[in-house]
């Protein structure tokens, strides 16, 4: 049986749909560069996925990087720490490039960033040229990208449920489909955008926030 939501995602257009803001546009632009530079070979999602202890690793790795920017041990970074942050990590954004991309990252609008919203704002300012390269999240930085283009087929910078479905097809159930979309389409909006897929894709790394380890501590 075709559930309301099914239908909703199939009709969905990837034609129609459109990074909504400046800022995803700019990110669609930045992911087309890289996902179709010439002689870059579009890899398959099993090759993705032998990658993936690859990225758990590195983002592992940003743990470190994250607790010691976390100067009030709370498991979060204001706005204020993640400006120090960047500015000790070689980032060169204005204030105001980092407060829209802080509010971008800021995926459950708490005002601070946990974890994944942490790699998602240093994933994003790489992806914009905003961050020096050498922050070592490449790895799994370029695992991420190539992951999302998997998914991303028609090249908009976005992903719609008709491209998961094709790009997973003989993968799952239809409901299984329905599933990793609403996982990945965090504001339901029936399209899934770069910082909406990282969150997502840590996931399927195996990458946790550390919110128990700070309650422990």
């Amino acid at each position: 049986m075709i559930t309301d939501t099914q239908i909703i995602f199939s009709q969905t257009s990837v034609q129609k749909v459109q990074p909504p803001t400046p800022l995803e546009k700019e990110m669609a632009k930045a992911l087309l560069a890289i996902t179709t530079k010439e002689g870059r070979e579009q890899p398959s999602f099993v090759k993705v996925t032998f990658q993936f202890s690859k990225a758990h690793k590195a983002f592992e790795r940003m743990k470190t990087v994250f607790q010691g920017l976390d100067i009030d041990d709370d498991g979060s970074l204001s706005l204020i720490e993640i400006i120090q942050a960047v500015t000790e990590l070689g980032g060169d954004a204005t204030a105001a490039e980092l407060k829209e991309l802080f509010e971008t990252a800021d995926a459950d609008g708490s005002g601070a960033l946990d974890f994944k919203e942490f790699v998602v704002f240093l994933c994003v300012c790489s992806l914009l040229g905003k961050m020096d390269k050498s922050c070592n999240l490449t790895v799994a930085f370029m695992c991420a990208v190539d992951a999302f283009s998997v998914f991303d087929i028609k090249k908009t910078g976005t992903i719609v449920f008709s491209e998961l479905n094709e790009a997973l097809e003989g993968r799952g159930s239809q409901d299984i489909m329905v599933a990793r979309m609403k996982e990945m389409d965090a504001d339901g909006d029936g399209s899934v955008i770069f910082p909406e897929f990282l969150i997502a894709f840590m996931g399927w790394v195996g990458v946790d926030d550390d919110e128990d380890d700070y309650e422990d501590e």
